[in-house]
């Protein structure tokens, strides 16, 4: 109840909201032009990027007023300066977490950012963005990913503007999202993620390529934060628009450094380098406005301390809208795999490594599980009772690739091994969420989910469910940005 209060003053005191909004971000998505093949809210905030990335790209008007306070501000600044801003608010709770009895919780998180846009010349920009991320209520210990007060989260400089100029050139910290499942800054979390890179985005009629050299920055609870040294990642990402109608092939190479990495979790807790190679190529398409697909393949060789790394993951899946029906009913499908390793003894390494992924309904939206040693199956349904309402229900059911390899979280983390004691069957989920868009910067939502433990789950925990609720206000105003 105190969260359902704390949402109502929340948004009466709305401020606008913003983020790096470009190629570089807009294409994580699975479906073509922003779209989701799973229900629509997989990333709720994408709504408000523009018309193109909102929930049905309606043209007819919204229900509530427009408001956008920065945009008129930036309308009487200097034409080389433009402000934008970011407030955005959550309530949380969840019983039984990391699948121990009794580990509950609620709590309201809040995120406010505020950035500034200096062009001094058409071919220069520079943008400095600050971020105060914090709960309240919430239990100790407190930190990251909830915690990150008055951080640096973007600081960069660009030449050229990758969605007009076949040239540019980003440095600083940014926004990285070419890919969802690899390459992401998952806005999910209160604190995202955000990269110390050199990107140079290079577009050719229907080519773009990106080539970057990054560093993921580790957050602080408090002040500016900093990457890892020798923790970096390197990449080609490639987009080919329309190889045939309505489509888009995405063919990347990515290649991952860092110092320490768990070498087989299912055994110890040993460590050592890392030096891994993603080769992948990601098929998105659409056919006659209903049917939405896409697949993707991803093969890892490297090496983690002394062993080979040998592995590979699959995800596809598939979604159909009835367009002219009333509430537009769209059902959607998807299934994923990640390598595991049945032998971790055997010195090679055949567990996925998920590298830089979205966190946020990757698998559910309880978030319990990540790309490794996982098959996933989920189908679901969504319908519009209302142009800018949409309400989603999913299932997912989950299984271990490899029994005697260990379960792994959204962040990588290993989450125990049954050792093929308990099957493979890691449980069942059901969820249901909600978005509904009151005007082109504001949006409003609630979900809650629902896990049934397998066999493993209850072997490695102790407690057989786990349940969490949410119920959020985005609000977003990009300035000057929005009238592009």
């Amino acid at each position: 109840m105190r969260g359902f209060l704390f949402v109502l003053v929340l948004a009466g005191l709305a401020l606008p909201l913003a983020a790096q909004d470009d190629v570089t971000t807009q294409h994580g998505s699975s479906g073509l032009d922003g779209a989701w093949i799973t229900g629509p809210a997989s990333n709720p905030l994408s709504f408000l990027n523009g018309p193109a990335y909102r929930t049905f790209s309606s043209p007819q008007p919204y229900d509530f007023r427009d408001v956008h306070p920065v945009q008129a501000l930036d309308r009487r600044l200097p034409h080389w300066l433009a402000l934008e801003a970011e407030e955005r608010y959550r309530s949380e709770e969840y019983s039984n977490n990391g699948f121990k009895k009794g580990v509950d919780d609620s709590y309201q998180l809040n995120r406010l950012r505020l950035q500034l846009d200096l062009m001094p010349v058409r071919w220069f920009k520079a943008v400095v963005q600050t971020q105060d991320a914090r709960p309240f209520f919430q239990n100790p210990p407190i930190g990251p990913p909830n915690e990150n007060r008055w951080d640096l989260k973007e600081a960069y400089g660009e030449l050229g503007d990758p969605e007009k100029q076949w040239f540019s050139l980003r440095v600083g910290r940014q926004l990285i999202n070419y890919n969802n499942t690899l390459m992401a800054n998952s806005e999910w979390r209160n604190q995202g993620r955000s990269y110390d890179a050199a990107v140079m985005n290079l577009h050719q009629g229907r080519i773009h390529a990106g080539i970057f050299a990054a560093s993921a920055v580790a957050p602080l609870a408090s002040g500016i934060s900093h990457h890892q040294e020798g923790n970096n990642i390197y990449g080609v990402y490639v987009r080919i628009e329309n190889p045939w109608p309505a489509t888009a092939l995405e063919p990347f190479v990515l290649w991952r450094v860092q110092p320490k990495a768990t070498v087989e979790a299912a055994v110890s807790s040993k460590t050592g380098k890392e030096d891994m190679k993603a080769f992948g190529l990601r098929l998105k398409g659409r056919r006659a406005d209903a049917l939405n697909y896409y697949g993707e393949l991803a093969i890892e060789h490297g090496n983690i301390g002394t062993e080979a790394a040998r592995s590979w993951a699959a995800t596809g899946g598939a979604s159909y809208e009835w367009i002219a029906a009333r509430w537009r009913p769209r059902l959607f499908a998807q299934y994923d795999y990640a390598s595991g390793n049945n032998e971790p003894a055997n010195g090679t390494h055949h567990t996925f490594d998920t590298f830089y992924p979205t966190a946020h309904d990757r698998f559910g939206i309880l978030d319990l599980f990540g790309w490794q040693n996982i098959q996933a199956g989920r189908t679901g349904a969504t319908v519009l009772p209302h142009r800018r309402w949409t309400v989603t229900a999913q299932y997912l059911n989950f299984w271990q690739a490899a029994a005697n390899d260990a379960a792994y979280n959204s962040s990588g983390s290993s989450l125990g091994s049954a050792h093929g004691n308990a099957g493979t069957h890691l449980g069942e989920e059901a969820d249901v969420y909600s978005w509904y868009e009151l005007n082109r910067h504001l949006n409003i939502g609630a979900g809650y989910g629902s896990f049934g433990a397998g066999g493993v789950v209850r072997a490695i925990g102790t407690a057989h469910s786990y349940s969490s609720s949410y119920v959020a206000i985005n609000f977003k105003d990009f300035g000057r940005a929005q009238s592009k």
